[in-house]
């Protein structure tokens, strides 16, 4: 279940990004994000913006919250949950910055978004409407990612999220697919799994193929039809902790079954299995399962190698956003003191021909200081030599935008494949025991070299 609310920022806007950037309180900054813009820079860019159609006055920005039930959803999942909710809420329209604050006993995201749009200079429009949408969006969301929601008495017969969702089918499936993940890690035996999918609400059917709906689904779905491991033969072998089905015959062993195996031995100890249990860990391993299926990665090599490569096009698409916008700066600085200039050289110059030089001079001190200046930074920036023209300055401006704007693209979508990989590795490490046994190495390692 997840809380919004909204409220505009008529000042300090410097010091609600700044809040809600704090690494201590993103793990780092890993829970990050932005649109539009670049969260480091977030409020020049807002402010640039409004300045290209001269809306400086009014509110600066919004402040949308959405605050979710201790313990219902890990870090990564609210982030990305968040991320959806902007895109869908600003429409692409607006420039935002999101941060997932999880310093506190309940996961919230903060996103504060841009009043004017960079796209066509229209205002958001706050109004109990829009909010609304907000709410229902929020709500929408939790539903697909299997969380709770407010239940509002007056709601009779199925939900506009049940409908939408019964066109789509696959949510129905992933839902699906997650739940069979987690249910088979709890199960001792084929009949403990199925009063297990009961508990979690799903109807069971079977006879030539076992099949499940969930409240609210209009049809039943087949677990065939999840892949190869949700077949009900491949299923009642996962729950004995055999080996699954190879998908491809270069495959090796799947991570997928390390870590139901890693769960059996984890339910040997019941007293520590109810303790490491909690409904967050539960939902975090069924989250991993579910994506490691989805993306083919189930080799810890694979995992590995396809983080790294991510990492790399990313850090590169990053240096590349940052060496534009120092561009852009310096072809600002040029062009404004190359105006300067050409705006204020004939003043001076005139100087030279009037009769009352002190006179003129008074009456154009501010021209005469502003061409002192440009002039200065003409010759340091050009070392003496000819400046370019203003015209050339522009192009090169307008292809460096066009330019960062696809790079932003790409940015976006590395950053959050990222943020979703490394996520799933700290997952996988920490179910499998291998984060401490990577830290014993690292250590062993300091001491060599120390040696």
């Amino acid at each position: 279940m997840a809380i919004t609310k909204i409220h505009p920022i008529t000042t300090t806007l410097t010091k609600a990004l700044n809040y809600i950037q704090n690494p201590k309180k993103t793990d780092g900054t890993l829970l990050v994000d932005s649109y539009g813009c670049v969260p480091e820079t977030a409020y020049q860019q807002f402010m640039r913006t409004k300045e290209k159609v001269d809306k400086k006055d009014g509110y600066l920005a919004f402040h949308m919250i959405q605050s979710f039930s201790p313990g219902e959803v890990d870090y990564e999942t609210a982030h990305k949950i968040g991320i959806e909710l902007a895109d869908k809420v600003f429409k692409g329209r607006f420039q935002y910055v999101i941060a997932t604050h999880i310093d506190r006993g309940n996961v919230h995201n903060h996103i504060i978004a841009n009043s004017v749009s960079f796209k066509d200079f229209g205002k958001y429009n706050s109004s109990p409407n829009s909010y609304y949408f907000i709410r229902r969006t929020s709500d929408m969301l939790c539903k697909e990612y299997g969380l709770s929601v407010v239940v509002e008495p007056k709601d009779k017969g199925k939900s506009h999220y049940e409908h939408s969702l019964d066109k789509k089918g696959q949510s129905w499936k992933s839902l699906l697919r997650q739940n069979i993940d987690r249910c088979i890690i709890k199960a001792r035996d084929w009949d403990e799994f199925l009063l297990l999918m009961q508990r979690e609400k799903y109807e069971i059917k079977s006879g030539k193929y076992i099949s499940f709906r969930a409240e609210g689904q209009e049809r039943f779905t087949r677990s065939k039809t999840l892949g190869a491991d949700y077949t009900e033969e491949q299923i009642r072998n996962r729950i004995a902790g055999g080996k699954r089905i190879e998908i491809e015959s270069s495959q090796r062993v799947s991570l997928i079954i390390d870590i139901e195996n890693a769960m059996k031995e984890r339910q040997k100890n019941p007293e520590a299995y109810r303790q490491w249990a909690t409904v967050q860990n539960i939902r975090t391993m069924a989250n991993t399962l579910n994506f490691l299926t989805e993306h083919n990665l189930l080799d810890y090599d694979k995992l590995s190698e396809k983080t790294e490569a991510t990492r790399e096009n990313y850090n590169s698409t990053r240096t590349r956003i940052k060496e534009i916008e120092k561009r852009l700066k310096t072809i600002d600085e040029d062009i404004h003191n190359i105006d300067n200039y050409r705006k204020t050289k004939p003043i001076a110059d005139k100087l030279e021909t009037v009769v009352f030089k002190e006179r003129y001079r008074k009456e154009h001190e501010a021209d005469l200081i502003i061409l002192g200046a440009a002039e200065m930074y003409l010759k340091k920036r050009f070392n003496g030599g000819k400046a370019p023209l203003i015209k050339d300055l522009r192009a090169e401006q307008k292809a460096l935008l066009a330019e960062k704007d696809k790079l932003y693209e790409s940015y976006y979508s590395e950053k959050s494949e990222l943020s979703e990989l490394q996520a799933t590795m700290k997952n996988v490490d920490m179910i499998l025991g291998r984060d401490k046994a990577q830290e014993q190495e690292r250590s062993k390692k300091r001491m060599g070299e120390l040696e």
